[in-house]
């Protein structure tokens, strides 16, 4: 009986806790994008219409523009303009509450049903979705991705399912699905290329089915080729209700976006680059090594041959090269870690589970020693509400995050509010800082950018316009480009000089000297040019106008 008050205690307690982790860290820092989504936002709403064209760059002036986080971005502005910024970030708090609640349920009910030590089963879910919650922080916030982490998840579960039961009818979520992903996100794409890589793998168990050698792939699932085909029918439907949004046969679009992301992006926008470039994040180094690890035991485990003989090792073959496949693109790609964990969780919890001894599991469940139980039952309820309460308490809470003092000294607040009180400066082409385009678009009104983080693969001069914008930071390029675009007015932050750790030297092999020179070649041309006076200067930004 204290048990079962306690279980209906603790998950609540504990994601109360992550509610408050999200909250906290949400309002730790400000997206650069949101300026953006809510911009767009705004023009959704008042124009009744998805946006086609842009009009905040006047590089791509009217060019054609596909917003794929159009329902997103609406969404976002209703809720910012009608409840606050509070409620904004407390809604984006809860998709993640949801997805973290959801996936635990999923563990609980598929692969600890029958598990009769809930201790441990508990202790698992608890440490790694707290792990994978500070790995992901970054990635959190009031970030349309969330979105993306929600369907990521629904989609797992459809095809967990229909692998399991082949019942065609929970194949009809399918469509709906997708039709809702492709209006709030272009992660979309991902769960298209899930669906076939799923209907490869199965096509594939049918060909390894028939060789011994093949016999520690789990072949319990495999399907017929007329269920495949079936399934084939409805990743049609699927595509189909993609291509009846808004933008229609336009969203094609996107993939043409997405494969203009090369390695050029993913060396040079800071979410998209690898998990071994800096700024390093280390709890997503940690996830990583765990799974690594289990990566390493699974293939272990599969070529020994006395756990073969009693069936211990067979690998559900489509859940493990998923996880694989998702294991190196977050290598690979910073951002795709979120996506990653919601894919890992349910292999690693397995895993660890799976082949924990029945020593360890009699020792982690207190079954013959009821006051240690109820000992170490209160000390949980005690550090979750304590640690809750720590989070509240340091939470940076604010209004309007476009003028907070915290916010601030990550944006040109002040530098943008001075030129925004010159009217001269309003006509002058400006050069700013990439990070700041999304501020720059909310705070000021009408004044249009070089660039900002809409639209950094699209082409231009023989390139993309972040290689473009890269271009004005070589050595010697700086005054050839400002004046090629005849660009007036340069809004920068200042230089700062980046400290690595002994780590990130000598272990990753980060080099300071390559990564501190990025912004002194225009900085320093800005400085000791008769043609550009400073114009404005505080403590992380300057302006110059050129004379």
């Amino acid at each position: 009986m204290i048990e079962n008050k306690f279980k209906l205690i603790l998950w609540p307690l504990f994601y109360i806790l992550v509610f408050f982790f999200l909250l906290h860290n949400s309002f730790s820092y400000l997206d650069p994008d949101l300026g953006w989504h809510l911009k767009v936002g705004r023009q959704i709403i008042n124009e009744q219409a998805v946006p086609n064209r842009d009009y905040y760059n006047y590089t791509l002036e009217g060019k054609n523009w596909i917003d794929h986080e159009w329902a997103a971005d609406a969404l976002s502005f209703i809720i910012y303009s009608r409840a606050g910024y509070l409620c904004l970030n407390i809604f984006f708090a809860l998709i993640m509450v949801l997805v973290l609640a959801l996936l635990n349920l999923f563990l609980q009910k598929n692969f600890l049903k029958n598990n009769k030590n809930y201790y441990l089963s508990t202790v698992l879910i608890i440490v790694f979705q707290l792990l994978g919650l500070k790995a992901m922080a970054p990635h959190l916030g009031v970030r349309i991705q969330e979105f993306a982490l929600l369907n990521l998840f629904f989609l797992f579960i459809i095809l967990y399912n229909y692998n399991k039961k082949k019942n065609y009818k929970i194949l009809f979520f399918l469509p709906p699905l997708f039709y809702f992903w492709a209006n709030i996100h272009a992660s979309f794409l991902i769960g298209l290329f899930i669906l076939l890589f799923w209907l490869v793998i199965k096509l594939l168990e049918i060909i390894l089915a028939r060789f011994q050698i093949f016999s520690f792939i789990d072949f319990r699932d495999k399907f017929s080729l007329k269920k495949l085909s079936v399934f084939l029918l409805f990743f049609a439907l699927s595509c189909a209700a993609v291509l009846i949004t808004p933008y229609k046969l336009n969203i094609i679009g996107l993939i043409k976006r997405a494969n203009g992301l090369n390695a050029f992006h993913l060396t040079h926008i800071a979410e998209w680059m690898p998990a071994y470039y800096f700024p390093i994040q280390y709890y997503q180094l940690i996830y990583l090594a765990i799974a690594g690890v289990v990566i390493i035991f699974s293939f272990a485990y599969i070529f020994n041959k006395k756990l073969a003989k009693q069936n211990k090792n067979k690998i559900v073959l489509w859940h493990f090269l998923l996880f694989l496949l998702f294991f190196i693109l977050s290598f690979k790609s910073k951002r795709h870690f979120p996506l990653f964990f919601i894919i890992s969780l349910p292999y690693i919890t397995k895993f660890f589970f799976k082949n924990l001894s029945p020593a360890d599991k009699a020792l982690l469940s207190f079954k013959n020693n009821q006051i240690l139980k109820f000992f170490i039952q209160a000390i949980i309820i005690v550090s979750l509400l304590s640690a809750a309460a720590v989070l509240i308490l340091k939470t940076n809470f604010t209004s309007d995050p476009f003028s907070s003092k915290k916010f601030c000294r990550q944006y040109p607040c002040e530098a943008v509010s001075f030129l925004k009180n010159g009217p001269q400066y309003f006509k002058e082409r400006i050069f700013a800082n990439y990070g700041w385009g999304g501020y720059i678009i909310w705070s000021w009104p009408g004044k249009k950018l070089f660039i900002d983080g809409r639209l950094p693969q699209y082409p231009y001069a023989g390139q993309t316009l972040l290689a473009e914008y890269f271009e004005f930071f070589k050595e010697g390029a700086a005054e050839k480009k400002l004046n090629e675009y005849n660009i007036r007015l340069v809004l920068m932050n200042k230089f700062r000089l980046i400290k690595l750790n002994w780590f990130e030297k000598y272990i990753l092999g980060l080099n300071e000297e390559n990564i501190n020179k990025k912004q002194r070649f225009l900085e320093d041309y800005l400085k000791k040019s008769a043609g550009w006076k400073l114009i404005y200067e505080d403590g992380h930004s300057y302006a110059y106008q050129k004379q």
